[in-house]
Parts: structure tokens; sequence; C-alpha cells
């Protein structure tokens, strides 16, 4: 399917760069599926016709959702949304759209002024930074108590880590791919390492396998770093 620049909405008076507008709002269709995997985008000259900016600016936001693995940019063949594996993985690795469409409508009906709320958000930030710091999540897969005792109380009197150990063959694979999706730190036996890390790879998380007691002093010395 293709698209006009009659979805975009861009407002020069705003504080916001026009780059970023249209960059963060393809990133909205895609996640609204209004924009679908393989849906073909105009191209840099009609946009910036139908927007009435540089061809520049269009083409800097395509190259940047490219790198992002949002786009295709095929000579011959135009931009396109990527395909279904991509996307899906863009939308596993941003749940909070659904947070912040429920905020936007909250403050709507509370009366405020939402460009407001969302710069005062931003400075807030800039400001003062995370609210709360968040303790890293550490996921132990398939390392027994038994056998991981002496490094996993080592790594709760070095750190404020919340860890969490599963058994991989007592769980599903959904049940492990929401696990590594909210973990920070992925730890796992050596001869598990590449069954594991298929599901790491989709979530892009990293996934240290400890297989020795020189793994373990790595991992440890990492950890104090």
């Amino acid at each position: 399917m293709k698209y006009s620049g009659s979805l975009f909405n861009i407002d020069s008076q705003s504080p916001l760069p026009i780059n970023i507008q249209i960059k963060e709002q393809i990133k909205w269709l895609i996640g609204k599926d209004l924009l679908k995997p393989g849906d073909i985008l105009p191209s840099t000259n009609q946009l910036a016709d139908q927007l009435s900016i540089n061809r520049n600016t269009i083409q800097s936001v395509y190259s940047q959702l490219k790198e992002e693995g949002l786009l295709i940019i095929q000579k011959g063949r135009g931009t396109q949304v990527a395909g279904e594996e991509e996307i899906a993985r863009f939308k596993t690795q941003h749940p909070y759209f659904l947070f912040v469409e429920q905020t936007i409508k909250d403050a709507y009906e509370l009366g405020f002024n939402i460009e407001n709320v969302l710069l005062s958000g931003f400075a807030y930030m800039k400001l003062f930074g995370q609210p709360l710091k968040q303790k890293p999540r550490y996921l132990f897969i398939e390392c027994k108590l038994s056998s991981c005792i002496f490094y996993l109380d080592e790594i709760r009197r070095i750190t404020s880590a919340d860890i969490h150990t599963i058994d991989v063959s007592s769980s599903t694979e959904n049940v492990l791919t929401e696990a590594i999706r909210n973990a920070d730190v992925i730890v796992t036996r050596a001869d598990l390492a590449q069954k594991v890390k298929r599901f790491a790879d989709a979530a892009q998380k990293a996934v240290i396998s400890v297989g020795s007691t020189n793994d373990v002093s790595l991992l440890l010395n990492m950890i104090r770093q």
C-alpha cells in the first residue's frame, strides 16, 4: 500500500525539529499498524513537496530509520517498511507506546496543554535524571541454586540487583522470551548458551555463559565495574 504526506502533521512552530517530528510519527504509524510491513512510503522528493520542506530532511529521516531496522531502502524499489520479523521486534522493544497514549488521553481529559506537559517532562529529565534508579535485573537460566549459590550470593553482596532464575526445561517459550525481554543481564550455563542466544538475539540482549571458575571470576569482575 502507498501512503501520501496527509498522514503526517508537522508544526514549524514546535520546539521539536521537523526531522524528529517526522521520524517519531513514522514510528507511531508503524506501532499502530497504520504502516504495515512492506508498505511503500513516498519518495524523498514526493514527501518533501507534500510537506513543503527540504528533501535532505526526509532523506536523513529515512536513513536513520533504515539504520534502526524499520525501513528498507532499495534502488529502483523506493522506501518501504521492514519485514514482519523486524517490526514485531520493534513493537516488543517499545512496549511503552500504549502507556504514552493513555497518559496523553488522561492529560487531555484533565484540561492540560499536551505539548506543555511533554516539554515539562523533558525538562524534568534533563534537570533531575531518572526519578527512580531502577535496580539491574539479572536472569539466571537453568542455573540451579545448588551449583550457583557461591556467586549468586556474591552478586547480591556487591550489587543491588534484582535476581531471577528460570528453568528452561519446565518453562514455555513465551515465558522464557518474556523473562529475557525484562532482564538487563542474562547468565546461563555454557552448554545452553546457543539455545538461549536464539531467544536473546530476538530481544537484542547479550548472554553471559558460565562454564568454569574462570568464567565466574570474569562475571564478578564485570559486575564490580
